[in-house]
C-alpha cells in the first residue's frame, strides 16, 4: 500500500482511501472519472441508475416505474374485487411516497452522499441544519393513525357490487339489447 498527497491539502494517505482523512476531498471518484467508459454506458437507459449518488434519484425512478405501472393497471380495474386490490394497492404507493417525503423534509443529511456532504464543507457550507427525525416519526405515526381512522370509518371491503349497481347493470344491459 503505497501513501498519496491529497491535491487539497497535501496531506498523506492511502492510496486505498476514498476520501482525504483531512479535508474530506474524494480520491477514488477523479480516478474514476478519468478512466474511460465505452459510450454505450452512458446511453443506456439505466445509465442514470448506475451514476446515482444519492438515494433520492433511485426513490424518484422507483416512484416513476411505480406510477406507470399503477397507470397501465388502471384499466385493467373490471370489477369489485379488482378495484378494491387496485385502490389498498395506491393507498400504499401513496405511503411509502408520504413516508419518504417528510424523512426528506427532516432528515436531509441523509439524502446526500458522503462525498457531496464533504465538497459542500469543503466549499464553506457550514451546516445543513439540524435533523429532525422524531418529528419525521412522529409525523408518519399521524399519517397512519389517520389512514386507519379513515379505513375504519369505510367499512369492511366486499367484493361482491351492491344489489343497486348489479341491478343498475342488468337494466342496461336490456335497454340496450331491446
Amino acid at each position: 500500500m503505497a501513501l498519496i498527497r491529497c491535491t487539497d491539502c497535501n496531506h498523506e494517505i492511502s492510496d486505498q482511501a476514498t476520501s482525504c482523512v483531512q479535508c474530506g476531498r474524494p480520491i477514488k471518484a477523479e480516478a474514476d472519472r478519468s478512466s474511460p467508459q465505452p459510450s454505450s454506458f452512458y446511453s443506456s437507459a439505466w445509465a442514470a441508475v448506475t451514476r446515482s449518488k444519492t438515494p433520492i434519484n433511485l426513490f424518484a425512478l422507483a416512484m416513476m416505474a411505480c406510477a406507470a405501472v399503477l397507470g397501465v393497471s388502471a384499466n385493467s380495474v373490471s370489477n369489485a374485487c379488482s378495484l378494491i386490490a387496485f385502490t389498498y394497492t395506491l393507498h400504499t404507493f401513496l405511503a411509502v411516497a408520504g413516508m419518504f417525503f417528510v424523512t426528506l423534509l427532516f432528515c436531509r443529511a441523509g439524502v446526500y452522499h458522503p462525498d457531496d456532504l464533504a465538497k459542500a464543507k469543503r466549499d464553506g457550507l457550514q451546516d445543513l441544519g439540524r435533523d429532525k427525525p422524531l418529528i419525521a416519526a412522529g409525523l408518519i405515526v399521524l399519517m397512519f393513525s389517520a389512514y386507519a381512522l379513515y379505513q375504519n370509518s369505510q367499512g369492511t371491503p366486499s367484493c361482491q357490487a351492491p344489489a343497486a349497481a348489479e341491478q343498475k347493470i342488468e337494466n342496461q344491459g336490456r335497454a340496450t339489447s331491446s
